[in-house]
């Protein structure tokens, strides 16, 4: 290599050098305490070379400034700030929502089934949300539990064939069976039969959202750090092939339903009939969780069949793994904690019995130690490890006189503040007395944020619990859980998935009891 070719690789990396550490000064000037970052990655080596889980890196920046109300840390180049303190958290939420409406995660037309209620931002957004949230009111899911309690009885089959092989079973693998069925009845109409039939399309489109390549875990964690790059090499993060079966899925749904006049009750049931009349009937018992001031908006969004598409794909893609792994962590935990496990089922028993022996809306409601059951599993193992946002216009940080600008995320460490001692003493002991409604009282309410707070928190909680409440209602009604030689303990946590998960599987026996 001759001296001309040498100097202009010399320059080329230099030029390279300075690109990816020309922001490193940004907290420094600012007078905000930060760590060190490295060159490509920033602080999220550890996550982005898939060294380390996402619930462990996030746990370990969090008590990088244990003392601190908030700090900066880089993203690859991007400075994004880290919150600590519940106050300021509650700001970003809701006081301050205005200036975090956007979760800024770019959207290539490529990927039509992102352009969904999660990624959208600004007025479309504010539109769809308010069209959407009476489909999940607690009339509406009232009415559509009998779709639960009929999955449920196909999963107690399918639980007592599998407790007869008297042999370890991956409980997550038999969650995941039920929650595509419940999901795939309650938000598509189908009767999938993913109980039985695992070589279903909708089995198939399951393995490769929850197993995708390194290669599109990648970009998922990078595209909010360099959108732009993302959006100029038109990166799906979405497998072609599961966009192709879901557009047709949803396309014969409407087709079927608007030609032979079928009602289910069901999510799909709603999504037409807010295509048709541009509004879902507002009933009481709704259970709105955001002002009207939040949702107002002259921009509408129009519901055709690549938006519902859309947005029974994100039903889909975030119900059932999330849920599965819920479940899955329960029973873990209550097979390591039988005195636990055995009041969880008395409380069922009696809730069950107390309706006449039947698996009722109400009964599930009534069942309120399952309730401390399953928050305590969210605080142990929350789904997502972190939350973002991204400031619209210029924000200075209350109490301070630093001010971000316009375009900067925020990151709310939810894995940090669930496994902090100063609001949860012990925290790796799972204790579900925590979320008795005493206790809960003492503890501040951002400190607890399974499901996000705020006009951006999850809209699909209510039945995200419903579902998780059936399927360990199903595990347990007529069988307990038991530790054996396979159970990996402590957890340890999956460094491929976004969402929390174990990396060897959830190895347990189930054991008939009656």
């Amino acid at each position: 290599m001759g001296c001309l070719e040498l100097f202009l690789v010399g320059l080329f990396l230099a030029i390279l050098y300075r690109f990816f550490t020309s922001t490193f000064d940004f907290w420094t000037s600012r007078g905000v305490p930060f760590r060190k970052p490295t060159v490509l990655f920033g602080n999220f080596a550890p996550m982005l070379l898939f060294r380390k889980s996402l619930p462990e890196g996030v746990k370990e920046m969090y008590d990088w400034f244990k003392d601190e109300r908030f700090f900066g840390v880089f993203r690859v180049r991007a400075p994004v700030l880290i919150l600590r303190d519940p106050d300021l958290i509650k700001n970003v939420c809701v006081k301050n929502f205005s200036c975090f409406v956007n979760r800024g995660i770019p959207v290539n037309s490529q990927d039509p089934l992102s352009a969904h209620l999660f990624n959208l931002e600004g007025k479309k957004w504010k539109s769809l949300r308010a069209k959407l949230t009476p489909a999940f009111s607690s009339v509406k899911l009232k009415r559509m539990f009998y779709l639960l309690a009929e999955c449920s009885e196909e999963f107690q089959k399918l639980i007592d064939a599998s407790s007869r092989a008297d042999r370890p079973l991956e409980v997550r693998e038999l969650a995941a069976k039920f929650t595509i069925d419940v999901i795939g009845s309650c938000a598509f109409g189908i009767q999938i039969n993913a109980l039985t039939d695992e070589e279903s399309e909708f089995h198939r489109a399951a393995k490769k959202l929850s197993k995708p390549s390194y290669k599109t875990t990648l970009w998922r964690m990078l595209r909010t750090a360099i959108p732009k790059l993302y959006k100029l090499l038109r990166v799906q993060v979405i497998d072609p092939g599961v966009t192709k079966f879901f557009k047709t899925v949803v396309l014969q749904m409407i087709n079927q339903r608007q030609k032979h006049l079928v009602k289910r009750h069901d999510f799909m049931d709603l999504l037409i009939e807010l295509k048709n009349k541009g509004s879902l009937e507002n009933e009481t018992g709704n259970g709105q969780i955001y002002n009207e001031e939040d949702v107002e908006t002259t921009e509408e969004i129009e519901l055709n069949e690549n938006s519902i598409a859309a947005q029974a794909f994100v039903f889909f893609a975030a119900g059932y793994e999330t849920s599965s792994n819920t479940i899955a962590f329960c029973l873990y935990e209550l097979a390591l904690n039988s005195e636990l496990q055995e009041k969880t089922r008395r409380d069922i028993h009696d809730a069950i019995d107390n309706g006449d022996g039947k698996l009722t809306y109400d009964a599930v409601q009534d069942m309120k130690y399952l309730d401390t059951v399953i928050a305590e599993t969210l605080r142990k193992y929350p789904p997502a490890s972190l939350l973002s946002r991204k400031c619209e216009y210029q924000y200075q940080i209350p109490g301070t006189k630093i001010e971000l600008p316009a375009g900067m995320r925020v990151i709310i460490p939810i894995y940090g503040l669930h496994h902090d001692p100063k609001y949860y003493p012990s925290p790796a002991t799972f204790d579900p007395e925590r979320f008795t409604d005493e206790n809960k009282r003492t503890r501040h309410t951002y400190t607890y944020l399974p499901f996000g707070e705020g006009p951006r928190n999850c809209i699909g909680m209510r039945f995200a619990l419903l579902q998780i409440k059936v399927g360990i209602i199903s595990f347990l009604r007529n069988h307990r859980v038991e530790a054996c030689e396979r159970t990996t303990t402590p957890i340890k946590f999956s460094r491929r998935s976004l969402v929390t998960t174990s990396e060897k599987g959830f190895w347990l026996k189930i054991v008939r009891t009656t």
